[in-house]
């Protein structure tokens, strides 16, 4: 009974804590906007608001969502509770990607094409991470899914800074891309929501629709073959889809990790882990994990944080449970 009354209090706080986090965003950031403003902005407050504040609330609110669910997809895909789109190289490869797209310039393209390009070459490392790290697993176990991953991630975060360097030699007129290191949601405008709304809407009503083949895959190899469900093949076409949506997020505004891990993993220890309920909340609790981490790093505290720092260390207590518990050997 207690049990119930505690997911109850969970569901109601998860569904209210988006709109007081979104209105929370909107208000604090480098300059803090008073509350009257945001009803009915004037001047210099409503330049600040539509221009850099919205979009930017917006983007925080959107890569929330679509990083919680790409991290309970693969943890119900790999049957591994400590996966995400971090975690498995996909965004560090995705990283190197975005970066580099700007040795095009050394080809004489318009700097402004990079805003597209930038994030096809993206995913496509992006997936390429992805797929090391599951042939790794596949030769290795459960384990060597996390360890491959990690090896992955550094690999490619190695060769990330080395074209930043050579970026930063070659190209001194161009910003230092250093952010996509650590993340930093802050130069984001409405297409880039556009762009990452319509993807995020598609994972939300796809997820919802396979409900029951990603539930299925989860259980067992053998029991999705006998409901004719290729899991390779299943496995393969959604990490395509989520490095789609990982390559665009990363040629943006960088590597924001962990936050597949934090939201799938107290979403599942409080309402449980079916597909159903565990994807739309998770999506609901990453939004506003995200925009409240990214009043932080934004400059709330008077100076600038990388994101990343700021949902590594609330996920590292989730880790450290997690790999104490067992969970990872028992397959959760």
């Amino acid at each position: 009974m207690r049990k119930s009354y505690f997911t109850l209090f969970f569901i109601i706080l998860t569904i209210f804590s988006f709109p007081i986090s979104f209105i929370l965003s909107l208000i604090y950031g480098q300059i803090y906007i008073p509350f009257s403003e945001i009803i009915s902005p004037h001047g210099f407050y409503y330049t600040i608001l539509f221009r850099i504040r919205l979009p930017t609330v917006i983007a925080s609110a959107l890569i929330g969502a679509s990083l919680s669910i790409a991290g309970a997809i693969m943890q119900l895909l790999l049957r591994n509770p400590l996966m995400d789109p971090y975690v498995s190289g996909t965004a560090s490869g995705g990283a190197f990607g975005a970066v580099l797209a700007y040795f095009l310039l050394a080809f004489n393209l318009p700097f402004g094409w990079l805003i597209y390009i930038s994030p096809l070459i993206a995913f496509f490392f992006s997936l390429l991470a992805t797929v090391i790290t599951l042939a790794i697993g596949k030769k290795t176990g459960v384990y060597g899914i996390i360890i491959g991953g990690v090896v992955v991630s550094y690999l490619f975060s190695s060769m990330l800074t080395m074209l930043l360097e050579a970026i930063e030699y070659k190209y001194p007129q161009v910003p230092p891309p250093l952010f996509w290191l650590l993340g930093e949601i802050q130069i984001v405008g409405y297409e880039f929501d556009e762009a990452l709304g319509i993807l995020v809407f598609l994972l939300i009503i796809f997820s919802i629709i396979e409900s029951r083949k990603l539930d299925l895959v989860h259980i067992s190899d053998e029991l999705s073959f006998a409901k004719k469900v290729n899991p390779n093949r299943y496995r393969m076409l959604w990490i395509i889809f989520l490095s789609i949506i990982v390559g665009l997020i990363v040629s943006q505004v960088g590597i924001i990790g962990f936050i597949g891990i934090i939201v799938p993993h107290i979403v599942r220890r409080t309402i449980g882990g079916n597909s159903s309920t565990l994807i739309p909340f998770s999506a609901i609790l990453g939004s506003s994990i995200m925009m409240l981490s990214n009043i932080i790093a934004s400059g709330a505290l008077g100076f600038v944080i990388p994101v990343t720092a700021i949902t590594s260390v609330l996920a590292s207590p989730i880790i450290i449970y997690v790999l104490v518990k067992g969970r990872v050997s028992e397959g959760y």
